[in-house]
């Protein structure tokens, strides 16, 4: 039985590997400071089976995040339902944190469980010029598609 990418992944301890010439990995990291702000752009979505979003925490889940003044650990953004452009704002234990980003999914019959880091499940990240981050994600179904879902993430200046 092939391995899947998020196998490959695992055996790599997340990431990241080269996978199609691109440097893979499972969750993407990003330093902030502490009440940072962070400006989020939904850019493509598909939605057939599963529908698409993305998941974070700061400081392995120590930190919180506020999404319109609710203080969560580890919040989910699916693309359907969000903003096509919002933002929140990031609140470390400490003066400099770190937001840990990835990919998760839930099928569109089940919206009881998602999942994240199975089957072909993985992430590239490239720049876009403007200061943004943009996530090329893959779902862990079907085959590996890095365009299941795609969005920029900018960390606002304070």
């Amino acid at each position: 039985m092939a391995i899947t990418l998020a196998g490959m992944l695992a055996e790599a301890k997340g990431g990241p590997i080269i996978y199609q010439g691109r440097s893979v990995m499972l969750s993407y990291k990003i330093p902030i400071n502490n009440g940072q702000e962070i400006v989020v752009e939904m850019l493509k979505y598909k939605n057939d089976t599963v529908e698409q979003g993305f998941e974070a925490s700061v400081d392995q889940r120590k930190g919180v995040i506020d999404v319109n003044g609710q203080k969560l650990i580890a919040p989910i953004f699916w693309a359907v339902t969000a903003p096509k452009k919002f933002s929140f704002k990031c609140y470390s234990a400490k003066i400099v944190g770190i937001i840990n980003i990835w990919n998760v999914w839930r099928h569109v019959n089940n919206k009881d469980s998602y999942d994240a880091w199975i089957g072909h499940a993985g992430l590239y990240v490239t720049e876009d010029g403007n200061g943004a981050v943009v996530f090329h994600c893959s779902s862990g179904v079907h085959q590996v598609d890095f365009e299941d879902l795609v969005f920029s993430v900018k960390v606002k200046q304070n």
